[in-house]
Parts: structure tokens; C-alpha cells; sequence
């Protein structure tokens, strides 16, 4: 058995992803998270930015969501030590780092498939499940609680901030520095590429003036170390081929420094 990921992907790909070790790795069931973390996750701030602080309503469609989680779950791990990218490819540097349940469990999942090391592949991998794997790290936190809605003949399970204020946090300081042009901490940055990976920017851009637009680019642009900068132009290109959305001219991904 494998993970709802690992077994798309795996269907996807005629069976070429996943070793019987990756697949037991797979398998086992999520340890419960950590709710204290001593820093805000990547993860948990684009989780939060991609849906309305007071209803939970998703900005984003399912796919641009589950590629956006993935590539910040990597990019936390990048951030911990634990990963590197180079040349389109990850690599496993160390363990055992200080992170929370699901980065350990990504970890011990990527140990058990060594053949494995493009950052693409990850990406498939992780993103049809990585909503509802953070979703239940933030209600083990008390960030978010579950609510069932009605949509037509189904229904759908909301994840409804606990704090309106808390999780319009992250939306509220990108908007006042990107209207200001001011520079943007490491956190925010990461934030403002992830938008521009999932096609957030625009909603996030509307109603700033043109200046705000120029500005989230080169911020991006320069402060963005060159290892996040690739994984999230992998990303970009990943949701760009398939057909995410129309970008007209100029709306290039501008990678990272170094």
C-alpha cells in the first residue's frame, strides 16, 4: 500500500516510482505533529495565504494549491539543512534535523528511495496529499478547525481559521510592503515566490498599483537563495506545462540569487 500520492504517481508513471522500502515508508501511518514549532513553516503561512482568513474558501484551484504545499514543504527542509537542489535534483544532506513530524516523515520517505532525486518528482509526489497532511498539522495547533460545507450534490471539509487576524497575518504584511515597496524579510519573500509559482500574485496584487507588481518580482528575484529559487521555478514550469494558467508577456519567473 501506498500513500494517495505515491500511488498516483505511481499509476501515472506505469509503476517506475517507488521501491518496496519507499512503499512501506509510504504507508505508515503520520506520526501526530508538533504544535509548539519555534518558527513560523513556509508551509503552514502559504496554507494559510491560499484561503480566506474568515471562511477558509480556497484563492487557489486544488492543483495550484497541492503543488504550491509541496514545493514550501521543500523548501522548509532546504531551509532546515536537511535537503539541497542542485541541477534540478535533491539531495539528502542529513536526517536528523530539528523538524516537525511530517518534514521527518518526508525525510525518512526520500531515504527509502535513493533512485529518486528530481525535484519534479517530489513535487508529483507530494502535492495531491500535501493539503490535507499540513490541514491536520494546523488543527492539532489550534490554527485551523474542520467545517463541512455543501457544495451542490457533495459536501467539502473547510479548514476555518481559529484567529482571522492570525492567519491574515502573512496576506496583510505582504500587501502593506509590496504597496510601500519596501524590502521583504526571508519569510515573506518565499511567501511572494510561491504566489507567483501558483498564480496567488493576482490576487494578492489587486488594487496596488503597477509599481507593486515590479517590485514582488525583483524582491524575489534577489532575495531568494539560488537553491529555493530553482525548486520554486521547477514548480513554476510543472504548473505552467500543465496548463495551469495563461501568463502573457512579461511574467517570467525570475530565479534566485546566490
Amino acid at each position: 500500500m501506498t500513500t494517495k500520492g505515491a500511488m498516483m504517481v505511481h499509476q501515472q508513471r506505469g509503476g517506475q516510482i517507488g521501491t518496496a522500502a519507499g512503499a512501506a515508508v509510504a504507508a505508515a501511518t503520520l506520526p501526530m505533529p508538533v504544535v509548539h514549532l519555534r518558527r513560523p513553516l513556509l508551509a503552514d503561512e502559504f496554507f494559510l495565504l491560499a484561503q480566506d482568513a474568515v471562511t477558509g474558501r480556497p484563492r487557489l484551484p486544488d492543483r495550484a494549491v497541492g503543488f504550491g504545499l509541496a514545493a514550501a514543504l521543500l523548501v522548509d527542509l532546504v531551509d532546515a539543512g536537511a535537503l539541497r537542489v542542485r541541477d534540478g535534483r535533491l539531495w539528502l544532506v542529513a536526517r536528523h534535523v530539528p523538524v516537525d513530524a511530517l518534514g521527518g516523515w518526508i525525510l525518512r520517505w526520500m531515504a527509502a528511495e535513493p533512485g529518486y532525486r528530481r525535484v519534479g518528482t517530489w513535487l508529483a509526489l507530494l502535492a495531491p496529499g500535501a493539503h490535507q497532511q499540513i490541514a491536520r498539522r494546523l488543527v492539532a495547533a489550534g490554527v485551523v478547525r474542520p467545517r463541512t460545507v455543501r457544495r451542490l450534490l457533495t459536501t467539502a471539509v473547510r479548514h476555518v481559521p481559529t484567529d482571522a487576524n492570525r492567519a491574515a497575518w502573512a496576506w496583510a504584511r505582504l500587501t502593506v510592503r509590496l504597496q510601500r515597496g519596501e524590502p521583504l524579510p526571508d519569510l515573506e519573500a518565499r511567501l511572494a515566490g510561491l504566489c507567483l509559482v501558483t498564480g496567488l500574485d493576482d490576487a494578492l496584487l489587486a488594487g496596488l498599483p503597477a509599481a507593486a507588481r515590479r517590485h514582488l518580482h525583483r524582491e524575489t528575484a534577489g532575495r531568494l537563495p539560488t537553491e529555493v529559487g530553482e525548486l520554486l521555478t521547477i514548480a513554476r514550469n510543472r504548473l505552467d506545462g500543465a496548463s495551469h494558467r495563461r501568463r502573457g508577456p512579461g511574467r517570467r519567473w525570475l530565479p534566485g540569487r546566490r
